[in-house]
């Protein structure tokens, strides 16, 4: 079966996947989206295939009956999302979706609702870490380890600090708490966030986490670094595991030595996002969604809220409101494609 997939939102992102697309035996990149006509009249003339100013006339009401794809990936900026997510999830079309899932929470709950009322999983989120090799090992510790009692992840920007502390959250540190639900196997059930002013407004926020199960979590975000990094320590019942540091080359010289950190955030998980996409386009030949969720998107969403509100409330602790995870993103609940 050769796997047909539109791209909606061709920046950098959405050109990633289209490239990866393209490079994938049993896919086929079927047209891209984009309403920057430049952008998107030569990435569709270097991909060889059909440009479009707007995704919704392929999986909107207006695109008729058929839909010529057979999934579709949604890399639009993220206040789009909750309209393509929701128009292909009434075509009933497996989605591979650029986090955060929406910005809105309500927005997410309606994603939820209506995948639920599907009965089988169509959306993949792009929390991408859980395919990334450093934090795949950190899982694969854990299973040895035992239950995490503290997880401590990091992750530093090279910004100007004049994003708001909502859009820190929900566009940088909701990778963070996705890892943090990942790697726990819990949720976070309340919330204390600290806010440290630097650059045009805000350098760092620190938001600590308290988990279903009692366990502890620290996430530090500094968004004016000097480099981009991202790690993860976690002390578990019988051991400590931290994620590898990147290969890079020790230069020796005027009797120091020193390693490049680097400021690109893109380039070191090109081959993370080959592998994303990869388990995309097979789960789609099988008929089973996987990888991220968008209960997982929803309820990072919710973290991300509470964490908003205790940074409002000067740190006060704030509980992460979330009903109970509906039964079809229990594993073994996902639901296969009806033939």
């Amino acid at each position: 079966m050769t796997v047909q997939v539109g791209v909606i939102g061709v920046g950098g992102m959405g050109a990633c996947h289209a490239r990866h697309i393209t490079e994938l035996a049993g896919a086929e990149l079927g047209w891209i989206a984009d309403p920057d006509e430049a952008t998107g009249a030569a990435l569709g003339a270097d991909f060889d295939c059909e440009w479009i100013a707007d995704g919704m006339d392929k999986i909107g009401p207006k695109a008729g009956g058929a839909v010529d794809c057979d999934a579709v990936v949604i890399a639009c900026p993220d206040r789009f999302h909750h309209r393509y997510v929701m128009a292909a999830l009434e075509r009933g079309l497996p989605i591979l979706a650029e986090k955060p899932l929406t910005v809105e929470l309500q927005d997410a709950r309606e994603i939820v609702e209506a995948e639920v009322a599907h009965g089988r999983r169509f959306v993949q989120l792009g929390f991408m870490r859980v395919y990334d090799d450093r934090h795949v090992q950190v899982a694969a510790a854990l299973s040895r380890i035992g239950r995490p009692l503290h997880i401590r992840a990091v992750h530093r920007n090279t910004n100007d600090g004049s994003r708001t502390v909502g859009q820190m959250l929900v566009e940088s540190i909701i990778h963070d708490i996705h890892t943090v639900r990942w790697l726990s196997g819990q949720e976070i059930v309340s919330v204390a966030t600290s806010v440290v002013p630097g650059g045009a407004g805000t350098r760092m926020i620190l938001v600590t986490c308290r988990l279903a199960d009692g366990a502890i979590a620290v996430l530090e975000f500094d968004d004016i670094a000097t480099g981009y990094e991202v790690s993860v320590e976690v002390t578990a019942e019988r051991g400590n595991v931290i994620a590898a540091e990147p290969l890079r080359a020790a230069v020796r010289t005027d009797g120091m030595v020193t390693g490049e950190i680097g400021d690109d955030w893109f380039t070191p998980f090109l081959d993370t996002y080959r592998v994303e996409m990869r388990d995309f386009v097979s789960s789609v030949a099988a008929g089973a969604s996987c990888g991220p969720s968008a209960w997982d998107g929803y309820a990072a969403q919710a973290v991300v809220e509470a964490a908003t509100a205790s940074a409002v409330a000067d740190g006060a602790p704030k509980a992460v409101e979330l009903s109970a995870t509906p039964s079809l993103y229990i594993s073994g609940n996902e639901g296969r494609a009806r033939s």
